[in-house]
């Protein structure tokens, strides 16, 4: 029987149209799983599609030669063809039926996220998002799964670097406006841990829309009595960051200024600036040269986009290791213990890395993030924290 399955996996992986077009019927092959699979942005035949492809097809041969399968079962990953507009992403099709175990979005687009998430939440079906940084997992929503964390976690991670860098005595200010709910809901995170590690965290609450409470702050930062210069954290986005920064640069001044923002290549003019992010050094520092030999070493699978295909194995392995914490073979999936094993999966490859997920957040406890730099209009690694993750609470 199992050679019977293998021919079956072997036929969905060596037909292109089929993968990407067409699905069996599944109730003819009741011992056939699905995953449905969301595309990224750019779409198949992009640098990164090719290579989530190329991923899933070594996860597909994997399950295939495998004495047991998945809990007993074959499973075929059902890669949808969607356009990368929003529109698209909420008219399509998602192929969902009894024998569907879960849905992995690839799509990367926060816009795009947030469609596939609201499609899904409450669903019985785990939502595994490939990255999902922007994706608030609200309480209560048990099915929402996200590989990355949440942004508050910017915040921690400055707070960490400040506290392995400096000594209690270092002055640390922080500039945020009160009038956009993020940022003042990451300041206050930021404050918060700074003061239980000894700091004493200067608050500077801003209108980002007063071009001269800008200066205001920053020359009182500057009065501060001491030859030390600080450190300003700015929770002011884009435009109040590069305002602050074009000041500083003005006044020539030595304080430091740390951007807890997305690090967009609109910086790369701003020499000095200093960002925390979890994702923007894995290509070159994230251990994805391994995931990339060993598709070629154990498949001879080629791909170009590591850190692509790693996001692919990462998801493999974790609803992989929710199937496997229950009593095997799993004749019918139980799909409100998957949920909860879902969010208590421990040990997924994930590169150089080893995360495991938190039952609070549905997310890695813990993840690398990168401190860099802008110098010579590019981001330079500075050092790597490894920063909890933060439940997320809008009311913070």
């Amino acid at each position: 029987m199992r050679k019977i399955f293998t021919i079956l996996a072997i036929i969905a992986i060596s037909s292109p149209v089929y993968a990407l077009t067409q699905t069996p019927a599944p109730e003819k092959y009741d011992w056939v799983w699905n995953v449905v699979i969301i595309p990224p942005s750019t779409g198949w035949e992009s640098e990164p599609g090719k290579s989530i492809n190329t991923a899933l097809t070594w996860c597909e041969r994997e399950i295939s030669e495998s004495s047991n399968g998945l809990g007993g079962h074959d499973v075929v990953f059902r890669r949808l063809n969607i356009s990368g507009d929003v529109s698209s992403y909420q008219n399509a099709g998602l192929n969902i039926d009894g024998n569907t175990i879960a849905v992995m979005s690839f799509a990367g687009l926060p816009e795009l996220d947030r469609v596939i998430v609201s499609r899904l939440a409450g669903r019985d079906i785990p939502l595994m998002l490939s990255g999902g940084e922007s994706i608030p997992i609200l309480s209560g929503v048990r099915n929402i799964f996200a590989l990355d964390m949440f942004r508050d976690y910017r915040a921690s991670a400055f707070a960490e670097y400040a506290a392995k860098r400096f000594d209690r005595g270092k002055r640390i200010a922080l500039a945020a406006s009160r009038f956009t709910v993020n940022q003042e809901r990451e300041a206050k995170i930021c404050y918060d841990i700074l003061d239980r590690a000894g700091f004493m965290p200067m608050p500077y609450w801003t209108d980002a829309s007063v071009r001269d409470s800008f200066a205001m702050m920053e020359q009182e930062i500057e009065s501060y009595e001491g030859e030390e210069a600080g450190v300003l954290i700015s929770f002011m986005g884009s435009m109040g960051a590069r305002e602050i920064w074009r000041n500083f640069m003005r006044l020539r001044s030595t304080w430091e200024l740390w951007n807890c923002a997305d690090p967009d290549d609109l910086y790369l003019s701003c020499r000095g600036m200093i960002f925390a992010d979890q994702n923007i050094k894995l290509a070159d520092l994230g251990g994805f040269a391994d995931t990339r030999r060993m598709l070629l070493m154990t498949r001879a699978l080629r791909v170009e986009d590591s850190v692509a295909a790693g996001r692919v194995i990462a998801l493999y392995e974790w609803l992989k290791k929710a199937v496997e914490l229950m009593p095997q073979p799993v004749d019918a999936m139980p799909k409100a213990q998957l949920l909860r094993n879902m969010s208590r999966v421990q040990a997924i490859p994930f590169g150089n890395q080893v995360l495991n997920i938190s039952p609070n957040m549905n997310r890695p406890e813990s993840r690398n993030v990168f401190i860099v730099e802008v110098r010579d209009r590019k981001y330079n690694a500075l050092d790597t924290v490894n920063t909890r993750g933060l439940v997320y609470n809008p009311d913070y």
